[in-house]
C-alpha cells in the first residue's frame, strides 16, 4: 500500500475514533478504529522506510482524531476580533502538535521486530506509555484519553483500580487485538491479544457490577449555580450588573435557607472578589447559620516590581469574610499563561506579547479546605480536573469541588468531554464531585461517576442536591498509577513471549 493511501485510511480511522468520545460514547467504534490503526502501522514493516511510514501513519490518525475532538477550541477566538486571525492556527497546529505523540508511538513500536499478534500487544504497551507522556510533558494535556470512551458503560468502574490510563491501555489492547483476528489465520497467537483485551474489559465491568452499593447521600445540601454567561455577553454594556443580579437571584431562589454550601463557577465575578468589600457584604447578608459560598474569581498581589494575577477559588462565610482561598496550580498553556515567554516576545507580535503580560501565576498546589463543621473538599479549577491521581491532598477530602468556565468550549462536544473527565476523577478517587460551569454542563456526580443531577447547556439554572456519600479510598487512590504500570509491563512482556523466533514453524 502506498504511503498516501495508508495515511488516508489512518485519518479516516482517526476521524471515526472521535465518535468514541463524549457526547457519542460509541466505544465499539473506537475499538474498530484502533484495530485499523494497528493493521496499518504493522503493515508499514513491509515498506522501504518502515519507521518513517509508521510514524506518518500514526500522525495522520492522531491529526484527524485531535482535529475532530478539539475543533471547539476555535470558538474562543471569535470572542475578541483581535484574535480571530489566530483561529486557523489554533485548530490546525494544536491537533498537529498532539498528533506527534501518536507518531512517536507508531515509530517506537515499528522500530521493534514484532509482527501480527505480538506487535498488537507491544504497540498497545508503547502507545499507552506515550499517552501517559502526553498527560505529563509540558504540564500535560490528557484530553480524550481512549479509556474515556467507556464512561457509563460499566467498564468505566475499572478506573477505581487502574485509573483512566489503565482503561486506555485496555482499550488499546482490545482494539489492536481485532486486526490479528481478521487475518483468517487463527492460530493460538492470534487469539491471545483478543483474550487479554476481553479479560481487561470484562474484568473492569465485573468489578463494577460486584462493588458494594454506594454510601447513602449526606445531609449536606448543596446548591450549584449556573448563570449562563457566554463569552459573547462579556463585551456588552452593563454586563457586570446583569451577571451579578443573575448570580444572586439564583443563589437566593426558593429554598436557599436550607442550603449549606452554594457553588458558583470559575472566574464568574465581574470584579476581584477580595478587593470588593461591598460585594462580600452583600454575600454575607444573604448567608445564614453557617452557610458558605464557593466562588471563582481572579485575584492579584501587588509587589514592589510586579503585579501577579491568580485564578482563584474563594470561600465566603456568613459574615461576608473570606474564609479560605485556593489558587489554581495547573494552568492552561497558551490560555492562562504563555510557555517560553522569551520566544514569543522575540516574535514581536503585539497580541502574543499581551498574552505573556496577562499570564496568571500558578498557585502552590492542591489543598484540602475545611470550613467549620462542613465536609472538607478539594478544589479543582477547570483544567485541573483532567489529571488522574492529581486531584487530592492530605488529609483526604470528603468531596471534590470543580468550578469551571466552559463558555470557552462552545456548545457542542467540548463541554461534554470535559464533564466526562471530571466523572472519571470521581470514579478513581471514590469521591463525589460537584461541578459548577458558567454555561454548562453543571452536575452533581456520585462516587462512582454517576450523574445525580445535571443542567443542560446554555441555561441559567440552579441544582439543589444532597452531597453524595464518599467511598473508602479506592485501590487507585491508594496506589495511584502503580497497577497501570504493572499491567503495561505485563502486556509488553506477553508481546515479547508471542514473538516468533527464527526457524520456528508458522502457526
Amino acid at each position: 500500500m502506498k504511503l498516501r493511501w495508508r495515511m488516508l485510511l489512518a485519518a479516516l480511522a482517526g476521524g471515526a475514533a472521535v465518535f468514541g468520545m463524549a457526547p457519542f460514547d460509541l466505544w465499539p467504534l473506537l475499538l474498530v478504529a484502533l484495530g485499523v490503526l494497528a493493521w496499518l502501522v504493522d503493515g508499514a514493516a513491509e515498506t522501504r522506510r518502515p519507521k518513517r511510514d509508521a510514524a506518518l501513519t500514526g500522525w495522520a490518525f492522531g491529526f484527524a482524531y485531535f482535529a475532530g475532538g478539539f475543533y471547539w477550541v476555535g470558538e474562543a477566538f471569535y470572542v475578541d476580533p483581535a484574535t480571530i486571525w489566530l483561529m486557523p492556527f489554533a485548530v490546525t497546529l494544536l491537533p498537529a502538535g498532539m498528533a506527534l505523540y501518536y507518531a512517536l508511538a507508531a515509530f517506537l513500536a515499528r522500530a521493534l521486530p514484532q509482527r501480527g499478534p505480538a506487535f498488537a500487544l507491544v504497540f498497545a504497551a508503547v502507545f499507552a506509555a506515550v499517552e501517559f507522556l502526553r498527560g505529563w510533558l509540558f504540564t500535560g494535556f490528557p484530553w480524550n484519553l481512549f479509556g474515556a470512551t467507556f464512561i457509563g458503560s460499566g467498564i468505566d468502574q475499572g478506573a477505581a483500580v487502574v485509573g483512566l490510563y489503565g482503561l486506555t491501555l485496555a482499550a488499546l489492547v482490545a482494539g489492536f487485538a481485532l486486526y490479528p483476528l481478521v487475518t483468517f489465520r487463527l492460530g493460538w497467537r492470534h487469539i491471545v491479544p483478543a483474550a487479554l483485551g476481553t479479560l481487561f474489559l470484562g474484568g473492569s465491568w465485573a468489578y463494577g457490577a460486584l462493588r458494594a452499593p454506594l454510601p447513602a447521600p449526606t445531609e449536606t445540601l448543596i446548591r450549584v449555580v449556573q448563570p449562563d454567561n457566554p463569552q459573547s455577553e462579556k463585551t456588552k454594556p452593563d454586563y457586570g450588573r446583569r451577571l451579578w443580579q443573575r448570580l444572586m437571584g439564583l443563589t437566593n431562589a426558593e429554598g436557599a435557607e436550607n442550603i449549606d454550601i452554594f457553588v458558583w463557577p470559575e472566574g464568574v465575578t465581574p470584579f476581584l472578589m477580595d478587593e470588593t468589600p461591598e460585594a462580600l457584604q452583600v454575600i454575607g447578608d444573604n448567608l445564614t447559620r453557617g452557610q458558605i459560598l464557593i466562588a471563582g474569581s481572579a485575584r492579584r498581589i501587588r509587589l514592589a516590581d510586579v503585579t501577579r494575577y491568580y485564578n482563584s477559588l474563594f470561600v465566603v462565610d456568613d459574615a461576608g469574610q473570606i474564609a479560605a482561598v485556593y489558587d489554581k496550580a495547573q494552568l492552561v498553556p497558551f490560555g492562562e499563561y504563555m510557555p517560553f515567554p522569551g520566544f514569543f516576545q522575540a516574535l514581536g507580535i503585539d497580541i502574543l506579547n499581551a498574552r505573556v503580560a496577562d499570564s496568571f501565576t500558578a498557585g502552590p498546589g492542591l489543598q484540602t479546605l475545611k470550613i467549620g463543621a462542613l465536609p472538607a473538599f478539594s478544589a479543582l479549577i477547570c483544567y485541573e480536573a483532567l489529571f488522574p491521581a492529581a486531584v487530592t491532598a492530605e488529609p483526604r477530602p470528603a468531596w471534590l469541588a470543580n468550578i469551571t468556565d466552559d463558555s470557552w468550549f462552545g456548545t457542542q462536544t467540548g463541554p461534554w468531554q470535559h464533564l466526562t473527565m471530571a466523572r472519571f476523577r470521581a470514579i478513581e478517587e471514590g469521591l463525589p464531585l460537584v461541578r459548577a460551569a458558567t454555561t454548562g454542563v453543571s452536575a452533581v456526580i456520585d462516587a462512582d461517576g454517576g450523574i445525580v443531577d445535571a443542567t443542560a447547556l446554555g441555561e441559567a439554572v440552579k441544582i439543589d442536591a444532597n452531597l453524595p456519600g464518599a467511598r473508602s479510598p479506592t485501590i487507585f487512590a491508594q496506589f495511584k498509577h502503580f497497577i497501570f504500570w504493572l499491567c503495561l509491563g505485563a502486556v509488553f512482556a506477553l508481546g515479547l513471549v508471542l514473538t516468533k523466533r527464527p526457524g520456528r514453524s508458522k502457526t
